[in-house]
């Protein structure tokens, strides 16, 4: 997206179109490069638990993670994973994409084990 962004800046600026305009195409241009560049190495999508806490990332995101002692509540739909924590905290996450083996996978693992911690 920054390459666009960028080279139609470069090539207002060539051809004289709108100047001011080129020249915030360009800088915009850098801005998304830097960004995508930053965020390279982030993992593109995953829900992952042990005995502590479950974490989760979605495409191009930091990683999220929530103690087992502070869910209040797991529901896995076929279309979303939602994780009610606390009062105002949470989260919710498209399954778009997962089998549906996967989703019982989540279903008869996360649940018990979220009511286990609560015991």
């Amino acid at each position: 997206m920054g390459g666009i962004w960028g080279l139609m800046g470069v090539l207002m600026i060539i051809f004289q179109v709108m100047d001011v305009m080129a020249y915030g195409y360009t800088l915009i241009g850098l801005i998304y490069a830097v960004v995508g560049y930053l965020k390279r190495d982030l993992a593109l999508e995953f829900i992952s638990w042990d005995d502590e806490k479950i974490e989760i990332s979605e495409w191009q995101q930091s990683t999220r993670s929530y103690k087992w002692e502070n869910i209040d509540a797991i529901n896995v739909s076929a279309t979303n994973l939602t994780i009610k924590s606390g009062p105002a905290d949470g989260t919710m996450v498209e399954l778009k994409g997962y089998i549906e083996t996967d989703i019982e996978k989540l279903k008869t693992e996360l649940i018990p084990a979220q009511n286990l911690a609560t015991a």
